[in-house]
């Protein structure tokens, strides 16, 4: 189980393009940009400061029939990444603002 004092969240400048098949982030200070599959999508959605990464590993085993595992790996990847890239922060809960 992933647990955190601090909850994702999504950063408000970052673009988002959905053709409906393909979703592209990007930080508009930087020259990244993020493919999000349809898991990542989801988890992405669920970057709202509100909704703890074990919640979010709930949400995906429930949103794509996937075991705990697979979704705790996917969620904590997913976080990695879109942390590295600067498209969440990480707020202290009820404050909605970076820590």
């Amino acid at each position: 189980m992933i647990s955190s004092p601090t909850l994702p969240t999504r950063r408000d400048d970052v673009l988002l393009v959905d053709d409906g098949s393909d979703c592209v982030v990007a930080v508009p200070d930087q020259s990244s940009t993020l493919l999000l599959n349809p898991t990542a999508r989801a988890i992405w959605e669920l970057c709202d400061g509100r909704t703890r990464p074990d919640e979010m590993i709930v949400a995906i085993c429930d949103l794509f029939d996937v075991g705990r595992g697979t979704a705790q790996r996917d969620v904590t990847a997913a976080l990695a990444a879109m942390t590295h890239v600067g498209l969440v922060v990480w707020a202290q809960p009820g404050t909605g603002g970076p820590r």
